[in-house]
């Protein structure tokens, strides 16, 4: 009789390049994500430009940057932020401490997988993390306790000492 398993999906899997280009790993289990739309993807631009005065203390990450959460869960992010003396240019998903990530989302992500996405963000200990989302015009900027400022496109957003305005970058 033949058992019916699963495969767990870990960091191995990934570092050895067995996963597809847009997927993450969560909990052993492959998710699929949609590659950005052009609205996405000029924005990731646009802030990573904005962000050139603070290379010289960090480094800055940008597109599907991959974090490894435990050995089951690796996410991607939009832009990464770590401290340049922590940084690495080895090979495989960051495992550091990250001081910030920005996600750009634009269309009807379910709830849960942001929730679950903002809850593997703190599990890790990443320091901040600030959410774009572009069909609703808000900004989530939340601590790394999970506290969470709303804001809408009209506000600032001070990163680094660097004050950006959403709507003015669109």
């Amino acid at each position: 009789m033949k058992t019916n398993t699963k495969k767990i999906w870990t960091y191995k899997d990934f570092l050895e390049g067995k996963l597809k280009e847009w997927e993450e790993i969560v909990n052993g289990k492959r998710i699929k994500k949609m590659p950005a739309y052009r609205r996405h993807a000029n924005l990731n631009a646009e802030i990573v430009s904005s962000l050139s005065d603070i290379k010289k203390n960090y480094k800055i990450l940008a597109g599907e940057v991959a974090i490894k959460v435990d050995d089951t869960t690796i996410r991607a992010t939009d832009i990464a932020v770590v401290k340049k003396y922590i940084y690495e240019n080895t090979f495989g998903a960051l495992d550091c401490e990250i001081e910030l990530v920005i996600e750009i989302e634009e269309g009807q992500l379910k709830k849960r997988y942001i929730n679950k996405k903002i809850e593997d963000y703190l599990k890790f200990g990443i320091k901040r993390q600030i959410w774009i989302f572009l069909d609703k015009e808000e900004i989530w900027d939340i601590d790394n306790l999970g506290n969470k400022k709303v804001l809408s496109f009209n506000d600032e957003i001070d990163i680094f000492g660097v004050r950006l305005k959403i709507k003015n970058l669109l």
